[in-house]
């Protein structure tokens, strides 16, 4: 029997991500299973569009209106496996519409079908991850949160992004459980549950190599004082614990907290469409 050594190619493809290597560059491509799923639901013929919902759109344009039967579900579960794969840019939208799971309108569907004429006409977006040479890595956070959004419960919607050497690690878009009176609440509860996450991913990365900074970038002033003051005003001492967690882990682990303004606040594509 011949022992000798074959060398094995590259990976091409994973759970439906095309991997594109290049000597300095790994790229995802969903732009198959985009194209699978455009004329699985008879949208291959469909108009592109350049945002995947109206803008400022809020959930009573979608509840008023005629129930729908069709393949609600089964889009709303192709749309969400691509977006927490690759596309954060759609997190947002679905995220907002499989809140309709229950009792599908006919005006939800069609906010669907503008999710995919948006991916139709951005199906070439590709993630990509750059080789770095430096063994010293970089970790920031972007948070975000959108105040009482939802004019059906007014609950605020927290969105962050963590990036690890430049390059999107973790994306995530959820409606908050409590209503929150002010937009620095909601900031705050943002923070503390991006902070959860940042802790899991640091472990790990702390696992490959040595972690030269971690900072966490905020467009909200108030929330910053907050956080960076120890004399917290009366208003706010319902989320004392909340704050307590956010200062202690940023002095334990050696976290910076920046202010970055809202037009440069990579976490606003997961609190809005």
């Amino acid at each position: 029997m011949n022992s000798r050594c074959l060398k094995s190619a590259p990976a091409t493809e994973f759970l439906g991500i095309r991997l594109v290597f290049t000597p300095t560059e790994l790229k995802l491509d969903r732009e198959e299973y985009i194209d699978k799923m455009l004329k699985r639901f008879n949208m291959s013929d469909c108009k592109p569009c350049s945002t995947p919902l109206e803008p400022k759109c809020t959930s009573a344009n979608f509840a008023n209106s005629e129930l729908f039967e069709g393949p609600f579900r089964e889009l709303i579960g192709s749309l969400r496996y691509l977006a927490v794969t690759t596309r954060s840019d759609i997190l947002f939208s679905v995220n907002y519409l499989s809140q309709l799971q229950e009792k599908p309108t006919v005006a939800a569907w069609t906010g669907l079908e503008r999710i995919l004429r948006y991916l139709k006409g951005t199906k070439n977006f590709k993630l990509v991850y750059k080789k770095l040479h430096n063994p010293n890595f970089n970790i920031d956070l972007y948070v975000d949160a959108d105040w009482a959004s939802d004019t059906t419960d007014r609950k605020s919607v927290s969105g962050y992004v963590l990036m690890f050497c430049n390059c999107p690690i973790l994306w995530c878009c959820k409606k908050q459980n409590c209503i929150s009176l002010s937009s620095t609440e909601a900031e705050i509860i943002a923070l503390s549950k991006s902070l959860q996450d940042l802790l899991y991913y640091k472990s790990v990365i702390n696992e490959i190599s040595h972690i030269n900074s971690i900072s966490i970038y905020e467009d909200n002033q108030s929330a910053i004082k907050s956080v960076t003051n120890e004399n917290v005003c009366g208003r706010l001492k319902h989320l004392d614990v909340k704050l307590k967690f956010i200062r202690e882990t940023l002095i334990n682990h050696c976290i910076s907290i920046k202010y970055v303004c809202s037009e440069s606040q990579i976490a606003d594509l997961s609190t809005k469409s």
